[in-house]
C-alpha cells in the first residue's frame, strides 16, 4: 500500500514538474528572464530526469537481472527437460530391451518347447518301432515255439506209430511164442507118451520073458 502511494506521489510530482518545465521552456524560448524559483524548478527537473535515467538504468539492470533469472530458469528448465527426456529415453530403452529380452526368451522357450515336441514325437516313433520290433521278435519266438511244438507233435506221432508197430510186433511175437509154447507142449506130451509107450513095451516084454522062464 505504501509502495503504491509512493509511486502515485512520484508520478504526480513528475507531472507537475513536467508542466512547470514546459512553461519555463516556453519562457526561455521567448527570451524572458527566469526567476530563482523557476531556476530551482529547472534544477529539480534536471535532478528528477537524472534520477529517472538512473532509475531507468536500475530498472533496466533489474530487468536484465530478471531476464537473466528468466534465462537461467529457462536454461534450468531446458536442462531438466533434457534430463527428463533422458529419463524417458532411458525408460523407453529399458522397456525396449526388456521387451526384446522377453521376446528373445519367449522365442528360446518356443524353440525348447518345439524340441520337446519333436523329442516326444521321436520317442513315440521309436517306441512304436521298438514295439513293432519286439512284437515281431515275439511272433518269431511264437512261430519257433509253434514249429517246435509241431516237431514235438510230429515226433510224438512218429514215436506213437513206432510204439504201435512195436506193440504189434510184440503181440505178434507173443502169439508166435504162444504158438511155439503150445507146439512145444504138444511135442512134449507126445514125446512123453511115446516114451511111456516105449518103456511099457520095453519093460512089459522083459517081464513076460521072465515069466516064461520061471
Amino acid at each position: 500500500m505504501v509502495f503504491v502511494l509512493v509511486i502515485a506521489a512520484e508520478t504526480l510530482i513528475s507531472r507537475v514538474l513536467e508542466e512547470a518545465v514546459g512553461r519555463i521552456a516556453k519562457k526561455v524560448a521567448e527570451g524572458k528572464k527566469l526567476s530563482d524559483q523557476e531556476i530551482v524548478i529547472l534544477y529539480l527537473d534536471i535532478i528528477m530526469r537524472s534520477n529517472e535515467r538512473r532509475f531507468e538504468a536500475i530498472d533496466k539492470r533489474f530487468e536484465a537481472m530478471d531476464k537473466r533469472f528468466d534465462d537461467l530458469k529457462a536454461y534450468v528448465d531446458k536442462r531438466f527437460e533434457a534430463v527428463d527426456k533422458k529419463f524417458d529415453d532411458l525408460k523407453a530403452y529399458v522397456d525396449k530391451r526388456f521387451d526384446d529380452l522377453k521376446a528373445y526368451v519367449d522365442k528360446r522357450f518356443e524353440a525348447v518347447d518345439k524340441k520337446f515336441d519333436d523329442l516326444k514325437d521321436y520317442v513315440d516313433r521309436r517306441f512304436i518301432d521298438l514295439k513293432e520290433y519286439v512284437d515281431k521278435r515275439f511272433e518269431a519266438v511264437d512261430k519257433r515255439f509253434e514249429s517246435l511244438e509241431k516237431r514235438i507233435e510230429d515226433l510224438k506221432g512218429y514215436v506213437d506209430k513206432g510204439l504201435e508197430a512195436v506193440d504189434k510186433r510184440l503181440e505178434s511175437l507173443e502169439r508166435r511164442v504162444e504158438l511155439v509154447y503150445n507146439e512145444v507142449s504138444s511135442i512134449k506130451t507126445d514125446i512123453i507118451k511115446m516114451m511111456k509107450e516105449y518103456m511099457e513095451r520095453l519093460y512089459g516084454g522083459r517081464r513076460a520073458e521072465e515069466t516064461r522062464k520061471g
